[in-house]
C-alpha cells in the first residue's frame, strides 16, 4: 500500500474539520493497521487474497475508511472527556440564542396575497390573539408551553422560513405533544411542562459526543424542586448505524453528563422518534423487536402515536 498517500488523505480529512490539534504520524498509522484489535472487517475472505496490484488500491481504500472513523471516534472521545471537566448547570435566560425576535420569511416578489396574509399574521402575534392558523402551506402552530410563539411549518416549497421552519415529524411531534397536554391534565395538576426548539449549530445546544449531536427539542417537566430534562430528536433513522449509532446511544452518554453536573435534583434523558417506519428498520442486529427500541429510547411516531409521548413523560419522572 502506499503509506504516503493513505497519510495525506488522513491529514485532508482532519483539516476539513478544524482538528489541528490532533496529531498522527505515518509510522502511528502504521502501527494501527497492524494492530488488528480496534476494528472486525465484515467483507468476503477472497478480498484480502492477493490476485493482482489492482486490489492494493481497494486495500487503501478500506485502511483509510478505518483510519477516518478511528480519528473520528478518537478526537470525540478527548474532546468529551476535557468537557466533561467544565460542564455546569445554568438557567436559561431571554438572551440564550435558542430565542429570536423575528421570523424571515422569503417569497416570490409577484405573490402579494401571501404578503397580505402575513401582514395579517404578524398583527395577530403583536396583538397577541394567538390561534393556530394555516395560509399557503405555511401553518402556525401554537402551543402556549413552547417558550415562543409561533412555531412555523411550512409544506409549500413556495415559501422558505428562518430559522428554520418545523419539518413533519418536529410538527407532529409539537401537536402530539400539545393534544396529550391538553387532554390529560390530572397528570399535569402539580407539575409544569415546558418545551423549546433547539436550534443547530452555532446557536443550539450540540453534544459533541454524541458525533455533534443537536436533538431538535429540549422538553422540561419540573415537579417542585425536580427538574427532568428530555432531549428529543424526530427523525429517520433508516440510514443510522443502527444501535450502535452515536445518536441512538445518547441515552446512555447522557447520563454519564447527567452524573458530571452533580446534581441530584436534575435528570437527564433523551429519546429518538423515530418517523421511519418500524417494518423499514426491524431487521437491525439481524432482527430487533419494538421492545427492544424502546429500551434504547426510540419510539415510532406513527407506530406508537397513541402512547409514545405518555411513554416519554412517565420515563422522565423515573429517571
Amino acid at each position: 500500500m502506499h503509506l504516503d498517500e493513505i497519510y495525506f488523505e488522513i491529514q485532508r480529512f482532519k483539516n476539513e474539520r478544524a482538528w489541528y490539534n490532533l496529531n498522527l504520524s505515518q509510522d502511528k498509522i502504521l502501527d494501527l493497521l497492524k494492530n488488528p484489535d480496534w476494528y472486525e472487517l465484515y467483507i468476503p475472505a477472497d478480498v484480502l487474497e492477493f490476485r493482482s496490484f489492482e486490489q492494493v488500491h481497494q486495500w487503501q481504500e478500506i485502511a483509510v475508511a478505518l483510519l477516518k472513523k478511528y480519528c473520528d471516534r478518537y478526537y470525540k472521545h478527548e474532546k468529551a472527556a476535557w468537557e466533561n471537566k467544565h460542564l455546569e448547570y445554568t438557567e436559561l435566560t431571554s438572551d440564550d440564542p435558542n430565542f429570536f425576535t423575528e421570523y424571515h420569511v422569503l417569497i416570490e416578489r409577484s405573490r402579494d396575497d401571501i404578503v397580505t396574509k402575513l401582514n395579517e399574521i404578524k398583527t395577530l402575534i403583536e396583538t397577541k390573539q394567538l390561534k393556530d392558523l394555516e395560509f399557503k402551506g405555511l401553518p402556525l402552530i401554537m402551543f402556549g408551553q413552547h417558550l415562543y410563539q409561533p412555531l412555523l411549518y411550512v409544506s409549500d416549497n413556495l415559501i422558505e422560513v428562518k430559522p428554520v421552519a418545523l419539518n413533519e415529524g418536529e410538527k407532529d411531534f409539537v401537536l402530539d405533544l400539545r393534544s396529550y397536554y391538553e387532554n390529560n391534565r390530572p397528570f399535569f395538576q402539580d407539575k409544569e411542562l415546558y418545551l423549546l426548539r433547539n436550534m443547530s449549530r452555532g446557536r443550539g445546544i450540540g453534544f459533541f459526543e454524541a458525533g455533534n449531536f443537536f436533538p431538535d427539542f429540549i422538553l422540561w417537566l419540573v415537579v417542585g424542586d425536580q427538574q427532568r430534562i428530555v432531549f428529543v430528536d424526530p427523525k429517520g433513522i433508516r440510514n443510522l448505524e443502527g444501535m450502535e449509532d452515536l445518536k441512538i446511544k445518547f441515552h446512555q452518554t447522557i447520563k454519564e453528563i447527567e452524573a458530571g453536573l452533580g446534581d441530584p435534583s436534575v435528570k437527564l434523558t433523551s429519546y429518538i422518534i423515530s418517523n421511519t417506519p418500524y417494518v423499514r428498520v426491524g431487521w437491525w442486529d439481524r432482527g430487533l423487536s419494538k421492545e427492544e427500541f424502546e429500551s434504547h429510547h426510540v419510539l415510532f411516531q406513527a407506530e406508537d402515536k397513541k402512547d409514545y409521548i405518555k411513554k416519554i413523560l412517565e420515563n422522565a419522572i423515573s429517571a
